[in-house]
This record gives C-alpha cells, sequence and structure tokens, in this order.
C-alpha cells in the first residue's frame, strides 16, 4: 500500500485531507471497516481509535500515551518504516537500535492527568540515533534528486486518473500497489493521453537530468534565487523542458535550549536514576546540531543522459547564475 499511500499523502485527490484524515473516514464508516473493528475487539472500538488519530481536544487525556505512539517523536509508524526502508533500499542509514529504545520507554503523568511517553536516561542515545537516522534516510532516500523526479511523475499522472482510482473511500480500500501499477503500465502502453506520458516516463525510466540543487538547509533567500535561476533557464533554453521541485521534511520538533517560546515545540522528558525528570533538548547535545527540518530545491531538465555537454552547459549556466543572486 506504500504507493496508494503515497498518493494520499501529496493531497493531489482528496485536497486538503492526508492521509491520517482518510484513515479516519475508514474506520469511522461502518460500511467500511468501522464494523470489522468494532467486532473484531469492542463495541465502539472504531470510534476510539478514529479519536486516538484525531487527537487534540477529542481524545481523553489518558489516551494521549497512545496518539504519542502513534503520531508523536518516536512513534511505531516512523521508527518501523526506517528500518524496513534501510533493508529493502539495502542501505544501513536508517538503522538504529530500537530493541534497547523500547526498553528504555517509560510513562509520566503530565498536567490535567495526561499520560504522556517519556525515556529512561539509558535510552538518550539510542534516541539521538533515530533522530539521526531519520534526517540521513530523508537526505540521502526519501529525497534523493531520482527518487523526487519520479514522485513528480507519479503525482502528474494521478492529478490525471487518481479520480478513478481512488476517488472515494471505498475505491481506495479496493487497490493496491499490484492494481495500481498494473493500470500504470496500461496506461503507458497507450496512445499519447494526458496521463499515458506520465506512465511511459515511469515504466520507461526515462526521467529529467537534475542539473542544479541548493544545500539541504535551504532558506527563503536560496528558493527564490533557485525559483529566478529557473526562469532565467526557461529564457535561454527554450527547447528544454524545465522541471522545479521543492523537498522539505521536519526531523524532529523537540524543545531546545535555544528556543526563546514554547510554541508547538514537544517537551519530551527523560528520567534519571534518582528519578529526577530533565528535558531531552537539555540533556542530547547532537540534538542541537541536528537541523529541525530537511529543505532543499532542485532544477531538472528533460536532456538524454548521454548528452553530457549538454548537461554540463546547463548546469554551468546555473551555478552562475545562483551564485549572482546570492544563492549559497
Amino acid at each position: 500500500m506504500r504507493l496508494v499511500n503515497q498518493v494520499c499523502q501529496c493531497q493531489i485527490i482528496h485536497k486538503g485531507s492526508g492521509h491520517e484524515q482518510l484513515t479516519i473516514k475508514i474506520i469511522e464508516g461502518k460500511d467500511l471497516l468501522g464494523k470489522l473493528v468494532d467486532d473484531s475487539f469492542f463495541a465502539g472500538c472504531s470510534s476510539v481509535v478514529a479519536r486516538i488519530i484525531k487527537g487534540g481536544d477529542v481524545l481523553e487525556p489518558q489516551l494521549k500515551v497512545l496518539k504519542d505512539i502513534i503520531s508523536g517523536q518516536m512513534d511505531a509508524d516512523r521508527a518501523d518504516y526506517l528500518l524496513r526502508d534501510s533493508h529493502h533500499c539495502g542501505v544501513e542509514y536508517g538503522i538504529f537500535d530500537y530493541r534497547r529504545m523500547v526498553e528504555c520507554l517509560t510513562i509520566l503523568e503530565g498536567p490535567g492527568e495526561s499520560l504522556e511517553i517519556a525515556l529512561d536516561r539509558d535510552g538518550l542515545h539510542t534516541f539521538e540515533a533515530l533522530i539521526l537516522a531519520r534526517y540521513q534516510m530523508n537526505s540521502q532516500v526519501y529525497f534523493h534528486r531520482i527518487r523526487r523526479i519520479y514522485d513528480y511523475y507519479l503525482q502528474e499522472y494521478f492529478k490525471e486518473t487518481g479520480h478513478e482510482l481512488f476517488g472515494s473511500p471505498e475505491k481506495i480500500l479496493a487497490q493496491n500497489d499490484v492494481t495500481t501499477m498494473a493500470k500504470m503500465m496500461s496506461d503507458a502502453s497507450d496512445g499519447p493521453t494526458a496521463s499515458s506520458k506520465w506512465a511511459q516516463r515511469i515504466a520507461s525510466r526515462s526521467h529529467h537530468r537534475e542539473i542544479h540543487a541548493t544545500g539541504a538547509n535551504t532558506n527563503a533567500t536560496d528558493l527564490r534565487a533557485s525559483k529566478e535561476v529557473l526562469e532565467k533557464l526557461r529564457g535561454k533554453f527554450s527547447a528544454v523542458d524545465f522541471i522545479w521541485d521543492k523537498s522539505e521534511a521536519k526531523i524532529h520538533s523537540l524543545l531546545l535550549p535555544d528556543d526563546m517560546e514554547e510554541g508547538s515545540w514537544v517537551q519530551l522528558q527523560v528520567i534519571d536514576k534518582r528519578g529526577t525528570t530533565k528535558l531531552m533538548g537539555d540533556q542530547s547535545h547532537i540534538l542541537r546540531h541536528v537541523p529541525r527540518s530537511f529543505q532543499v530545491a532542485r532544477i531538472f531538465a528533460d536532456v538524454e543522459e548521454s548528452d553530457d555537454t549538454r548537461r554540463q552547459e546547463l548546469r554551468d549556466y546555473a551555478a552562475t547564475e545562483y551564485a549572482k543572486l546570492g544563492g549559497r
């Protein structure tokens, strides 16, 4: 279901709804999964699960800990997919000692009788390893230039066909990666249509090539310069098709010592052997140096892989103009 999940996350079809909102709708729907969940566990279980996913004021304080397990700074989902994705991609960026981290988890009573996840002091280093794994997987795998250009093709393809395949919760449940890929392969072999050109790109692995990228910690000035470079490229090389892409991801939301305002930062507690609690952000030197977010802008050009001369010309021009515009 990873491909289906990607469609939901990019909000191409159900605009304004991420995969969590669609999950809630499917779980609450008695004609979807609601009745099955209630029959399998207990009456009203589907409503409890939906409230946990929603979080906020609809969730009882005592159940906040369950929300943290589903969607938090060290939730089960992200911990799991870091390990699985590392394995299936043949890399080790996402590897961390999850068994040790689970052993060091504990629960504290927070404001308003809420229950919150905390960490024993002995688990500090494996939590730091989790955050580093998240940063490295985002920078080296999830937002790799090849992955990003095929994400673009996928989004464009589903703009044309998505409502047919995923236009309702019922249709979402009826699809999986196999059926979706079969549809895409079929479209790739059809004549020229709005969807077939994107399906053909994916099926034939005929993709645009990266000719420019900002640094991994791109700021507003870098983004503006990158967009201006794109317009200059389009003006000078009008026969070439260019694509601009911005990748961004949140690595963590923990409160750090230099934060002047609490805002929406998470105050994860660390407990030492004497039972004293301190904030994770105060205890970890590593977290102070790992960027909270990852952001990079890229420009892709539709040039042949074998045309090294053309690609180098475009790269040199983009680099020169980017420097002139103050990009780092």
